[in-house]
């Protein structure tokens, strides 16, 4: 028996499992890992939003944490550019740039080493 759990494991014990149930598996793990957005305060927006503006303002690499209800997204860049009014933030990563909306940022750090 301990033969079959050779590979990849669970797959290699079960041979009798149809495509519907193993999707099915793989939907209930990724389900159980899902997050909620932390709730934050107008302060803590507003820190969030100053430190944004220092980056566009000063040219300075930041990395700025994105959530996400799965896992959260890392950025490194500078900012270029903000628009209060529809809430979004421009960020040049290298030769890209990315557009990515206010709500989303979790964290905002400086002195990142770009790579």
């Amino acid at each position: 028996m301990s033969i079959k759990l050779n590979g990849n494991g669970l797959w290699e014990s079960t041979r009798m499992m149809i495509p519907q149930h193993r999707e099915s598996s793989i939907l209930q793990r990724k389900e159980a890992k899902k997050q909620v957005r932390p709730e934050m305060t107008e302060e803590e927006q507003q820190e969030l939003f100053g430190r944004l503006r220092a980056s566009l303002s000063n040219t300075l690499d930041v990395e700025i944490t994105l959530f996400d209800e799965y896992e959260n997204k890392k950025i490194v860049g500078i900012v270029t550019g903000l628009d209060p009014q529809y809430r979004l933030v421009k960020v040049q990563t290298g030769q890209s740039w990315e557009l990515i909306q206010f709500r989303d940022v979790i964290r905002v750090e400086f002195n990142v080493e770009r790579y």
